[in-house]
């Protein structure tokens, strides 16, 4: 025999030797603990550990036929419609939501969840039901039975948060093997079926092609409503410088960055919850809706929308001394999109209860456009007592210019003084808000007559210039209610250019 034959044959003998000695170890040796998720032992061994199988269930949602979730807050079935999205899985649906506007995607995740089941971890192998209490799992935070197509199901229950792991969950499936699983995955089966209904209360515009025309608020604490229009565009030779005016409570241009923020701040308003779906007047009642606190109507150029807020909702707070507090964190409301869903709205989004008009309005207040007036009256206490009159005189053929003319107390007035004795009429310009009612004497008066009756307030606009009381400056008043303080030098150069005008000398632009 070879020399190398005989060294193969002895590396087989040492071979064999070495692991019957390797099997006879494992197999006199103590079983190997293994720890589980929250520290306590386990009787199951590191193979078994090994060859345990994470996959519960693997069925795809196409496969499953319903799907009922038992909770803390509630009890309901998801079930498959007849119709499927892009990817070729069928939509689902709660049988009583049918009406309500569902999230298709939260319910698919849901079914697939429920259907397809694969655990983080295994914990350990109970022996006695009463152990699953450590875990959550004796009288569980969700139970989960799916029934698929084929008759056969998968059944889970959804326990206590992991200690060690702020992301894991425990269950089981069986009441006897307990595993952990995503948190984040499963957490879906924790709230009531509401949790599936889409939460756009308001959506968002086209902001290519939608325009505002329209709003109006009405609060409880408004004494007249706050009601935004558009400014259609004028004539052609019009200079259009806002967007939008108030129509009440006072008749004013509004801020060129404040309010365009303001109008378009309610599109893509979401609620912090759905509460209800099938609003009974009972709930209505209850939930504020048929007192509100607050309405809001919207008109765009494409639709109509609108919001209503009732009650609100309070939230107990706790002082380090002991002391509770109810404090106001959200609102119940309704949609005009969805009205028979009732949504719950945290405070801090709902900025049209707290906006003021004043906040809203354009310092230059009032700057009709000449052409919209058929007259502007001028009056001070010592007893002057002009008008100036505008008559537009609209053009019947094509192409043609519309005529104006222009009188002083009834009697014909060249145009360019009188527009200039205009222009610095409405370049007063509000230099803070004053709302106080205290003023001093009245120095002069601006009424502004409109072509169209329905403008400004009963088709008048009101200007009225008072001393202050309390420093050197001028109150401006729009229709009896002081809005303004400004410089006094102002009031002094409208008198004096109202002097100019009527002696043929030139308007001082400045002040």
């Amino acid at each position: 025999m070879s020399k190398n034959k005989q060294i193969l044959i002895w590396s087989l003998v040492a071979v064999a030797v070495l692991g019957a000695v390797t099997a006879v170890l494992l197999l006199t040796a103590p079983p190997k603990d293994s720890g589980t998720a929250d520290g306590t032992e386990s009787s199951v061994t590191g193979n078994d550990l090994e060859d345990s199988s994470l996959r519960l269930s693997d069925r795809t949602r196409n496969d499953i036929a319903s799907v009922s979730v038992t909770n803390s807050e509630d009890s309901y079935t998801l079930t498959p419609t007849a119709d499927k999205d892009d990817n070729g899985y069928f939509l689902w649906t709660i049988a009583d939501l049918a009406s309500a506007p569902l999230d298709s995607s939260a319910l698919g995740s849901a079914a697939e969840a429920a259907g397809y089941f694969e655990a983080k971890e295994f914990v350990e192998d109970v022996t006695d039901s009463s152990m699953l209490a450590k875990y959550g799992l004796d009288a569980p935070r969700a139970t989960v039975d799916a029934k698929f197509t084929d008759g056969s199901g998968f059944s889970f229950r959804l326990g206590d948060d992991v200690p060690s792991s702020s992301g894991s969950l425990y269950m089981t499936a069986d009441g006897k093997n307990v595993y952990t699983c995503s948190k984040s995955y499963y957490s879906t089966f924790f709230g009531n079926r509401y949790s599936f209904v889409q939460l756009n209360a308001i959506p968002d515009y086209e902001q290519a092609s939608e325009q505002i025309l329209n709003m109006t608020i009405e609060r409880t604490d408004f004494e007249k409503p706050l009601s935004i229009e558009v400014i259609e565009p004028g004539d052609d030779d019009a200079i259009q410088v806002y967007t939008y005016r108030l129509t009440s409570p006072y008749y004013a241009y509004m801020d060129l960055t404040n309010a365009p923020t303001f109008l378009y701040s309610l599109f893509g308003l979401k609620a912090a919850k759905c509460e209800a779906v099938g609003l009974t007047d009972e709930l209505r009642a209850a939930a504020g809706i048929d007192k509100p606190v607050c309405t809001v109507d919207i008109k765009t150029n494409m639709r109509d929308y609108s919001l209503v807020i009732g009650a609100p909702i309070y939230t107990k707070q706790t002082a380090e001394d002991g002391t509770e507090t109810s404090k106001i964190t959200g609102f119940y409301g309704v949609s005009g999109d969805y009205p028979d869903i009732l949504y719950s709205f945290t405070a801090s989004d709902l900025e049209v209860l707290t906006i003021k008009p004043e906040t809203l309005i354009s310092r230059l207040f009032l700057m009709p456009y000449i052409y919209s007036l058929s007259s502007v009256r001028y009056t001070e206490p010592s007893g002057r007592d002009i008008t100036l009159g505008i008559e537009t005189i609209k053009a019947t053929e094509e192409g043609a210019e519309d005529v104006h003319n222009y009188t002083l107390n009834g009697e014909p007035t060249a145009e360019e003084p009188l527009k200039n004795l205009y222009q610095f009429m409405i370049s007063a310009a509000g230099e803070e808000l004053y709302f106080d009612e205290d003023r001093g004497e009245q120095l002069a008066e601006i009424t502004y007559t409109y072509n169209d009756p329905t403008a400004g307030m009963d088709g008048k606009d009101i200007v009225t210039f008072y001393s202050s009381n309390t420093d050197r400056k001028v109150i401006i008043a729009l229709n009896g209610s002081n809005l303004f303080k400004t410089r006094q030098m102002y009031a002094t150069q409208l008198i004096a250019n109202v002097d100019n005008y009527l002696n043929g000398r030139e308007i001082v632009e400045t002040y």
